[in-house]
């Protein structure tokens, strides 16, 4: 087994704070995984800014034989950190989880073997912050950290099949798909994984458990919950979830909204914002409750009392390419899903059965679906259960990540280490040819086709 160097980003998820975040779960999901393998793990986790506030977790601890150190966003950030890391661990693979775990890795320049993940595509989720902020100054700050990710790897996760072909063409553009690489499998799918029993946030004492979380305090004991969870980012459709849960509400009076997330500070505000514009305007805003950010502990108590939950997306490629951790986290504990038909996750519910889908953008379907789940709780029931077992089985965190923790046992370069030279494109041709008319005024005697053939080798090796 393998002493593995993982960075990533928390929250963990069993860590109990105000905010968490999927970045959190995709951490826990590698490095509780290698752990699990038999290998010697080191965690190095930046602290998500903003969501330790007030709190003053542990600097470092042990959990599940992981070696957890957390870190400011600055340090971690900084490659002299990971180098010294890697000089006192002395790691025989490195791990990044989370586009900013590997980009942290990649700036280090370490020579040491490199997984890459890619938890998301950011460049897709830039786009659409681009697109909400009016300018594109997002573009700029995502490539610069997946140019040097994408250079630098030896393997590339991403989060579905889609984004599999996204990273493929990262990799061309930056010049690895060159003959070295040929055939050489750069990209593994690592989905979205449903937490393990133990590793998620609750209450210490029970307390929490024992207080009604909906029922009685929010909504009557009778009515049917439709519940959102997490945070309201870029890609957040809030138009469609309100225009299709108020239109549902107009045909059936028992029938509550609750959400219990909020915004992305210091990343994306405008959509929640827009949602509680919109609440705020409803006819039906009574039966709507934006409970904000909960507790990590209380999230459960939430899940189990709703009767769906429900998501929906804007048309955007951030959504046609990544997946959405809080869907699967519905499945594994058993409440049935609402949501849009949008990349991976979205043809999986829709072609096995596993959770009520529409078109994005399509709030009258929305409420359709709503309204078919309330008049159908037996089929909703066994719906539920369907997708339960699905993710309990084929959703694990070691089901996913078996190519992770098989590479880590003997990690190993890409086939162009060594190698990667940067691509020339045809201005750099054109310069060359400038070039060589330059030397060849300079070098008159050069007139035989032989001394020519070196010339050239050597101007286009860059030597000349």
């Amino acid at each position: 087994m393998s002493r593995v160097l993982v960075a990533g980003l928390c929250p963990l998820p069993f860590e109990n704070t105000r905010e968490s975040y999927g970045p959190g779960i995709r951490t826990w999901q590698f490095a509780w995984s290698l752990a699990r393998g038999g290998h010697e793990v080191r965690l190095l986790a930046m602290k998500t800014p903003r969501a330790y506030e007030g709190e003053s977790p542990a600097a470092s601890e042990q959990r599940q034989g992981v070696a957890v150190e957390r870190l400011g966003d600055v340090a971690f950030l900084d490659p002299a950190t990971v180098r010294r890391a890697i000089r006192g661990f002395q790691p025989q693979a490195l791990v990044g989880a989370s586009l900013y775990g590997s980009a942290a890795l990649a700036r280090a320049g370490a020579r040491v073997p490199f997984w890459a993940d890619q938890f998301g595509h950011v460049m897709a989720e830039a786009q659409a912050k681009a697109a909400v902020e009016g300018r594109n100054w997002p573009l700029a700050h995502a490539w610069s950290l997946l140019a040097p990710v994408v250079r630098a790897a030896d393997r590339v996760s991403v989060v579905s099949e889609r984004q599999r072909y996204a990273a493929i063409g990262e990799l061309g553009a930056l010049g690895r798909l060159r003959a070295e690489t040929c055939g050489y499998e750069f990209i593994s799918v690592i989905p979205c994984a449903l937490v393990p029993e133990g590793e998620a946030a609750s209450p210490a004492d029970g307390r929490a458990d024992a207080e009604a979380a909906i029922r009685g305090r929010l909504a009557p004991p009778d009515a049917f919950v439709v519940l959102s969870s997490g945070g309201f980012n870029v890609w957040s459709d809030v138009e469609t979830i309100v225009r299709g849960v108020e239109a549902a509400m107009g045909r059936h009076p028992r029938l509550h909204f609750v959400s219990t997330g909020g915004p992305i500070r210091g990343l994306e505000t405008a959509s929640y914002d827009r949602l509680k514009e919109l609440v705020a305007g409803s006819p039906h805003a009574k039966r709507f409750h934006l409970e904000g950010w909960v507790r990590a502990e209380r999230v459960a108590a939430y899940v189990s009392e709703a009767d769906v939950g429900v998501l929906a997306e804007r048309p955007i490629y951030e959504g046609l390419l990544g997946s959405k951790n809080r869907i699967v986290q519905w499945m594994g504990a058993g409440l049935p899903v609402v949501y849009n038909r949008l990349g991976d996750l979205g043809d999986l519910l829709e072609q096995r059965g596993l959770g009520l889908t529409f078109g994005v953008g399509d709030a009258p379907a929305l409420a359709e679906r709503l309204l078919w789940a309330v008049d159908h709780r037996e089929e909703l029931r066994r719906m539920a259960g369907s997708a339960r077992e699905a993710a309990r089985r084929e959703l694990t965190f070691e089901a996913t990540t078996r190519e992770l923790v098989a590479w880590a046992a003997a990690p190993a370069f890409a086939p162009d280490a060594g190698v990667r030279a940067r691509v020339r494109g045809p201005e750099d041709h054109a310069t060359l040819r400038q070039r060589a008319a330059a030397a060849a005024r300079r070098l008159p005697v050069l007139r035989r086709s032989e001394g020519l053939v070196r010339l050239w080798r050597r101007l286009l090796s860059g030597k000349g």
